[in-house]
């Protein structure tokens, strides 16, 4: 039992506390550090709005018009972020065989996902599993430590998956995340709550990006190894830097109370 080591739900994220240390960071957080998205993707969405919605836009008043226009890749990520953990949800319970209702505009999402499961024949080992490093005070939940039939080699593969569902796909940086995951200390069993135990984490073989659309699925191996767990790290250290650095600078120092010694002068032509 762990009474002081638990995870539990903080509205629509995970909260995790290590040995009564409540607010740990996760491993998402430690991957701060990285760039997002190009600053072209921005402008041209945010133009791309104003353009689609110019009619309806252009009968607003001038402060709301703007405030839905300088809003609106904000609005598009949110909205892809709850799409995104709808998705998840209704996939983890699709891998333990439960019944799901599915919402129409998730319809596609969910059959790509059921289509991975039949393909790669997959057996959950855990599902959104609870990971804790105490050697580098960090903690996270894993979508799927699975076996399944690489479709590839035709064996029998040990895997760790991340379920990713943007319109881009994912990018190399979910190596990073799953290496947070598999070279963290220990995971929970059970529900992760407080009555539940420390357990060793699933060997795997293989490590996987896997990308589910509403027209179908890829899977990705993705490089996870210590390394690049090390890299997680270091990313993680480069953005404590980076904020800490806005406290390095002092205020100006005051000027002096000299006379002035040196003056400029006029020259006549």
């Amino acid at each position: 039992m762990t009474a002081t080591t638990f995870r539990k739900k903080a509205g629509s994220y995970w909260s995790y506390t290590l040995d009564g240390q409540p607010r740990m960071k996760g491993v998402t957080t430690l991957m701060k550090g990285l760039s997002g998205p190009p600053e072209s993707y921005f402008c041209e969405y945010t133009a791309g709005f104003a353009v689609d919605n110019w009619e309806r836009l252009s009968a607003l008043p001038v402060a709301q018009r703007l405030k839905e226009i300088s809003g609106a890749t904000k609005a598009r990520f949110q909205s892809a972020g709850v799409k995104g953990t709808a998705v998840h949800n209704l996939a983890e319970k699709l891998s333990h065989g439960e019944e799901v209702r599915i919402p129409d505009d998730l319809r596609g999402h969910v059959e790509s996902a059921v289509q991975f499961l039949d393909d790669w024949e997959v057996e959950p080992i855990v599902t959104e599993a609870a990971l804790f490093s105490r050697r580098h005070q960090y903690a996270g939940s894993a979508d799927l430590f699975a076996t399944g039939r690489n479709p590839l080699s035709g064996q029998r593969v040990r895997f760790l998956g991340d379920y990713k569902t943007s319109a881009s796909g994912p990018w190399g940086s979910v190596a990073f995340q799953l290496a947070g995951y598999y070279f963290a200390d220990f995971m929970l069993d059970g529900d992760a709550g407080k009555e539940s135990a420390e357990v060793p984490i699933p060997e795997c073989d293989e490590f996987l990006a896997i990308w589910i659309r509403g027209d179908g699925y890829d899977v990705y191996p993705m490089h996870v190894t210590r390394e690049v767990h090390r890299e997680l790290l270091y990313i993680d250290q480069c953005k404590q830097a980076d904020d800490r650095c806005r406290d390095y600078k002092g205020d100006a120092l005051p000027k002096p109370e000299t006379v002035r010694k040196v003056r400029l002068e006029e020259v006549a032509e």
